[in-house]
Order: structure tokens, then C-alpha cells, then sequence
């Protein structure tokens, strides 16, 4: 499909086998075409994808992306001056749009960030995270149940109807 991540992922194929030169191309392309900086350099994990073809997404070149990461247009993951460590993201994470993940941070896995969020700390596994800057508005949570995010992972099954209920006849 015709997307920035099949992009990225080219990208990353081509640098990886050290066609460095091919992979700024694509990269570039990627750029003019989505409006969506998504850097070969960048580890990005299996089932990432971007809302509405990426536009506005930037991932910083170093950051780090665990699985089954969504991030909405005008997301962004990046550094902050004078630190040159950037942020790590667990699995299962949706970054709501306009989001900001800011510096040397630790997203956790299952973490929901809310839209126009400013994340400036880390962030333990399975909260909701909101505001400017961003605090945790809930702990304990199934980001599912609030974003089905991740598409493959099943929603909790629908509880069977009692088999004590019979209808008398």
C-alpha cells in the first residue's frame, strides 16, 4: 500500500543494506508526498502506522518505536535542547493528534496520549496522559477499550448470556 510507513520501511531496507544513498531519496519522497518525516535512522517496530497518510508526523532520527505504535497527524516524537537523548515508546501506544513526546522520556507500554498533549516525562505502562504539560489523568487502563488501538488484538469477549435463563414454554 501506498503509505509513509511502506516508505519508511524501504528506506530503513535500503539503508540497512548500505544504500545510503537510495534511502535519502526515498526518504525525501516520502517527505514531499505525505508532508511526513519519518527518518531511515529511526527504529520503528512491526504494525506502526500514521492517521490520515502521516501528515504533519515527525519522528525524531534517533527515537525509538516498540510495536503496534499509532500516531495521528501533527504527532510528534523529538529531542529538546541541550539533551541529546530522545524518547523511547512502548507497545500498544496511541499518540493522539498533535501530541508532543519531548526528550530523554520512556512511554510505557499501553500508554494512551491525549490530542495536543505536551509529554515532557515519562510515562508508566497503561495510562491515559493529557494536558500541557501532560499528567496522568487515569492509571490502570486497557488502551483498547479507549482507542482500539491495536486493530488485531480482540476486544474482551461479549459475556455469554446465563444458561440458567431458560424460557419457560
Amino acid at each position: 500500500m501506498l503509505n509513509p510507513v511502506s516508505f519508511y520501511r524501504a528506506a530503513r531496507w535500503a539503508h540497512r543494506h548500505h544504500l545510503n544513498t537510495l534511502a535519502r531519496v526515498i526518504n525525501l519522497a516520502c517527505e514531499l508526498i505525505f508532508h511526513c518525516y519519518l527518518p531511515y535512522t529511526a527504529e520503528i517496530g512491526s504494525g506502526f502506522e500514521v492517521g490520515y497518510r502521516g501528515c504533519g508526523v515527525v519522528v525524531h532520527a534517533r527515537a525509538r518505536l516498540d510495536k503496534n505504535v499509532f500516531m495521528g497527524p501533527g504527532a510528534i516524537i523529538g529531542g529538546r535542547s541541550q539533551n541529546q537523548n530522545v524518547p523511547r515508546i512502548g507497545r500498544d501506544v496511541y499518540i493522539a493528534p498533535g501530541a508532543k513526546v519531548l526528550g530523554d522520556i520512556e512511554v510505557g507500554d499501553g500508554v494512551v496520549i491525549g490530542a495536543n498533549a505536551v509529554v515532557l516525562q515519562s510515562v508508566p505502562d497503561n495510562c491515559i496522559v493529557a494536558g500541557v504539560p501532560a499528567r496522568i489523568i487515569r492509571e490502570n487502563i486497557n488502551g483498547f477499550d479507549y482507542t482500539g488501538w491495536p486493530p488485531n488484538r480482540r476486544a474482551p469477549a461479549e459475556a455469554e448470556p446465563s444458561r440458567s435463563l431458560r424460557a419457560s414454554g
